[in-house]
């Protein structure tokens, strides 16, 4: 279901109520009158009717003050995701306590409002949600910053619910055409957000200050799967935590509603607790610089049923949890079914995106070859349940996970889900402690036959056995190129992996590799290539079908370096080569560690490369300054002098 609109007054479109600009406000009144004069149209109400009529009982409602919740302390020795708060269940005779209003116009308003000393937040579960024709409702927080809504007969469902609005205060509004003498829903619990500790709010801005921004360049070849990442607000009993999780696909690319995340997020909820989590997609800022204002966004849904989940616990499990939303997800998510591999093969880099402390999306990133182990014991395993992470600092940060990741997918050198966070000990102050990831290829097939117990019966319903499935945006008529590689550097005579991670109903693939060998390919997925010559090169991919294509070309993409040997040097005497062609202009410096230029140093420059000796120097490391027409470089030259 769509949780609705959130508004924030100082910069939400719908939040300019005109409430100060009367020019503007009859402008509006007459832009909106117009058709319907025309047309008869049915005009959707934007916000609750309290805030502009007049003579009600009450400029505000009744709030039932409730008692502040005692600070409790989460159990010890036990793997919990990140606290977000606590629930309040509230006695059936809350249904009565609010206030009912008549408009001059013959409408009614039934408000009912919620206050809670300290509280940081206020979020509201709902029981039968049976509205009629022309009820709306809407849920707004006491100084009127956020407004949800409006909520119709089209969110009628057993269980509803809506996230944290700010502050100690929340109401309800419901306008109808008639009173009701029982009201068309039930509350039945308030939340109370960040019960646990007080001392700290738990949602946007709140991330560590290393976490990198989905959205920064660190993202660029990561915005497909971007997209299915989701926030989720867990419920487990009275108890509220946050998570991350990720949609996934299956063989038949049908757009099921599958998601994955930690089994020890919610790990005992019952079923009419996973009726009531919370769904966030796209929840992310554009650009690469955190704003001032949480970003709008309506991209909600509640609710779902658990299909299958770790048996045991973390030493004897991989945590992982599956789930099925209770709905389709509208078209207007813009989401995406993260692919899967469920080889097992050690992954040599990739990235994991969250919501850590339950922010927006973050990305973190690793380039060195994750490690097989078990979750108590690190030691390297071939047969571990566990993948160890260790995170890379990159141009924006040093993205790792907090409280609030658990659930978060891991995503492998080709954009293939791998694994779901369990836990781990890295932290912003902490950034080179590893993290560790519930295996995919273990949760597959291995925790038990029955499909509880099991990826494959779900992921697989067609028995294909295929090892991997690509993601999908179910959009057959779209299609969209794009790759990474192992590499982006590399010396003389090296070779560079390509990965496709292009969406769409592709027939063709043609690969451009300038300076490579081999200079083109087609198919899929090309073979290695080799760069033999000096330089900085660009790559192209083309993607196509019979009716539409799409490229992407990187530039100054690949950049080939000299190589220098012997290295390390008994003699003092080196070979820079620069390939099959040596560039015209070169210029060539040798420094000590101090940054000193020594002297004096003998080049002879031949067509095969140039040629340096330093023998009249002492043994030690030096550095080569490498200076063409548009390049730079300095590589390290370690001279032993045996004759010393």
């Amino acid at each position: 279901m769509n949780i609705g609109s959130v508004l924030f007054a100082d910069h939400s479109l719908r939040a300019k109520y005109l409430k100060n600009n009367k020019i503007t406000y009859w402008l509006f009144f007459f832009l909106w009158l117009v058709p319907i004069m025309l047309m008869g149209q049915t005009v959707t109400q934007f916000e609750p009717a309290s805030f502009t009529a007049k003579a009600l009982h009450s400029l505000h409602p009744m709030m039932l003050k409730i008692p502040e919740m005692p600070k409790e302390e989460p159990p010890k020795n036990e793997v919990l995701p990140l606290l977000a708060g606590q629930t309040i269940v509230l006695d059936a005779s809350v249904q009565g306590a609010g206030i009912w209003d008549k408009t001059a116009e013959g409408s009614y308003i039934y408000r009912i409002g919620f206050e809670v000393t300290g509280a940081e937040g206020i979020n509201v579960y709902f029981r039968k949600m049976e509205l009629i024709k022309g009820d709306r409702i809407f849920i707004y927080n006491g100084d009127r910053t956020q407004v949800l809504g409006p909520f119709d007969m089209n969110e009628n469902a057993s269980q509803f619910a809506i996230g944290f609005l700010k502050g100690p205060q929340l109401i309800i509004e419901l306008n109808t055409e008639k009173k009701y003498d029982t009201l068309p829903f039930k509350i039945v619990e308030i939340g109370i957000a960040d019960a646990f500790h007080g001392d700290a709010d738990r949602d946007f801005g709140d991330a560590g200050s290393c976490e990198v921004l989905v959205n920064c360049k660190e993202g660029e070849n990561w915005q497909f799967q971007k997209d299915g990442v989701v926030r989720v607000l867990v419920k487990e009993g009275t108890r509220l935590f946050w998570c991350t999780g990720t949609l996934v696909n299956n063989t038949r690319n049908d757009g099921t509603p599958y998601l994955i995340t930690a089994n020890h997020c919610g790990k005992n909820a019952t079923s009419y607790d996973y009726g009531a989590w919370i769904f966030d997609f796209n929840y992310e800022v554009e650009g690469c610089e955190m704003p001032l204002y949480e970003p709008d966004f309506d991209n909600s849904m509640i609710g779902a049923q658990l299909l299958a989940h770790s048996e045991y616990d973390v030493d004897r499990a991989s945590d992982f949890k599956l789930l099925l939303l209770n709905e389709e997800i509208p078209d207007d998510f813009r989401v995406f079914y993260n692919g899967w591999d469920r080889s097992g093969k050690v992954s040599t880099s990739g990235v994991t995106m969250h919501h850590p402390q339950g922010d927006v999306t973050m990305i973190s990133t690793y380039d060195e070859p994750i490690v097989s182990v078990d979750y108590y014991d690190p030691t390297p395993n071939n047969d571990g349940r566990y993948w160890k992470v260790t995170w890379t600092e990159t141009e924006n940060g040093h993205g790792v996970t907090e409280g609030g990741s658990s659930g978060c997918p891991l995503f492998s050198t080709e954009g293939y889900l791998i694994g779901s966070l369990t836990g781990g000990n890295a932290s912003c102050s902490h950034p080179d402690e590893p993290d560790y990831y519930g295996k995919l290829s273990y949760a597959w097939a291995s925790e038990g036959a029955d499909s509880t117990r099991q990826l494959k019966y779900w992921l697989d319903p067609e028995n294909t056995g295929v090892l991997s499935l690509k993601g999908t945006n179910l959009d057959t008529t779209k299609i969209t190129a794009n790759f990474s590689s192992d590499v982006t550097e590399v010396s003389v005579g090296e070779r560079v992996q390509f990965y496709n991670h292009s969406v769409g109903n592709i027939t063709e693939y043609m690969w451009q590799f300038d300076g490579g060998e081999p200079d083109f390919a087609e198919g899929e997925n090309p073979p290695s290539i080799q760069y033999n010559t000096f330089g900085t090169y660009r790559v192209k991919l083309i993607a196509g079908s019979n009716l539409v294509t799409d490229s992407i070309i990187r530039n100054n993409y690949i950049k080939v370096l000299p190589t220098l040997s012997p290295n390390p040097s008994l003699d003092g005497k080196f070979k820079l080569s620069f390939g099959r062609e040596t560039p015209n202009f070169i210029e060539v410096e040798v420094y000590d560690l101090t940054g000193r230029m020594v002297s004096p140093v003998f080049l002879n420059y031949k067509d095969d490369g140039i040629y340096i000796d330093i023998r009249t120097q002492a043994r030690g490391i030096y550095l080569i300054y490498i200076k063409t027409e548009d390049r730079q470089q300095v590589i390290k030259a370690s001279y032993l002098n045996m004759s010393e």
